[in-house]
């Protein structure tokens, strides 16, 4: 018939103890004359026999002081034939009968031999050059994209509030890790999201400039918003892989799902409030060099040309609004 593997449960849902047995009747119970021995006060000395009955194998209750109960449903049974991963409780124990073909999952990754990236990233050597770095980036973004007076202190006080959101952040990953890895790795998160970031600053400008350069109104918020899933995806995956359990592709999977769900959602709000009109340019507001522009530009005749068209088509949608 084969072997049969006997799971005894803790109140969790944890394996306490795991027996492969392959010679019947196999008896449990908590007297020492049985194959299985369980320290429960609620099974009786004699509780039960495993028996084989063509392909099958069979749970009996022997005359037990308080019955044998399947779980699905929740009911006393004087006889139970057993399938893969099926459960039953005795007492107040819970047990799991596994076949030897029934599936695992994959192994965890190895984190005692971390690669020389890794060691980086989780140094706190390392974490404050990085905030220094994402300091001066930022501020130098923030210098570019306003366009009234910029102070030292305006320039601070724009990216503390940042880096005490980059640290809450990686403190709340950190914490998830150490429930779960029992590491505490807050130089990783906080260096990953602060290296994320500035990837996506980077990224965000260079988006604006192509839009401007060849005048493509509105390219740079689809473009962005691709950006944004990919970068957000890559930022959750780094946190999922030093926060959980997850196999690899358990991990990407859930970082790509996530976001996607969450820009897009973010996306489609942003849509709801966008007005029919706007005073706002539809490209970016940062003030860029002409000579960055590389195809042909609309003559003044020629943009007066269309402002005919364009009050009539304004005005038939304001009538059309009043009516």
């Amino acid at each position: 018939m084969g072997t049969l593997i006997i799971e005894i449960l803790d109140r969790f849902g944890k394996v306490k103890e795991r027996h492969h047995i392959s010679e019947f009747p196999c008896k449990i119970g908590r007297g020492y004359n049985n194959q299985i021995i369980i320290d429960d006060p609620y099974i009786s000395p004699s509780h039960l026999s495993i028996n084989t009955l063509s392909d099958s194998f069979i749970v009996t209750d022997t005359n037990s002081e308080n019955g044998v109960f399947s779980l699905h449903p929740f009911k006393k049974q004087q006889s139970i034939t057993i399938d893969d991963d099926s459960r039953i409780r005795i007492g107040h124990t819970d047990i799991r009968f596994r076949f030897t073909n029934h599936p695992v999952k994959e192994a965890l990754q190895e984190r005692t031999r971390p690669s020389k990236i890794s060691m980086l990233l989780t140094s706190s050597f390392i974490l404050p050059i990085v905030w220094i770095i994402f300091t001066l980036v930022l501020m130098f973004n923030n210098y570019i994209e306003d366009t009234g007076l910029v102070t030292v202190q305006s320039l601070l006080s724009d990216v503390f509030p940042l880096l005490i959101v980059l640290a809450l952040w990686a403190m709340g990953w950190s914490i998830v890790s150490k429930i779960v890895t029992h590491r505490f790795y807050f130089s990783y998160h906080a260096i990953w999201a602060s290296c994320l970031t500035i990837i996506s600053i980077f990224a965000n400008n260079l988006v604006n400039y192509l839009e401007f350069s060849f005048s493509v109104s509105g390219s740079a918020n689809v473009i962005n918003f691709i950006i944004g899933i990919i970068i957000t995806s890559i930022l959750l995956y780094g946190h999922l892989r030093y926060s959980t359990t997850f196999s690899d592709q358990k991990s990407r999977a859930s970082a790509i799902i996530t976001s996607i769900l969450l820009l897009g959602l973010v996306e489609f709000l942003s849509f709801l409030h966008v007005p029919e009109f706007s005073n706002e340019p539809e490209y970016s507001g940062i003030i860029k060099p002409a000579q960055y522009i590389f195809v042909p530009q609309q003559t003044l005749d020629e943009f007066f040309a269309n402002t005919q068209s364009l009050k009539l088509e304004i005005d038939n949608k304001v009538l059309a609004e009043k009516r």
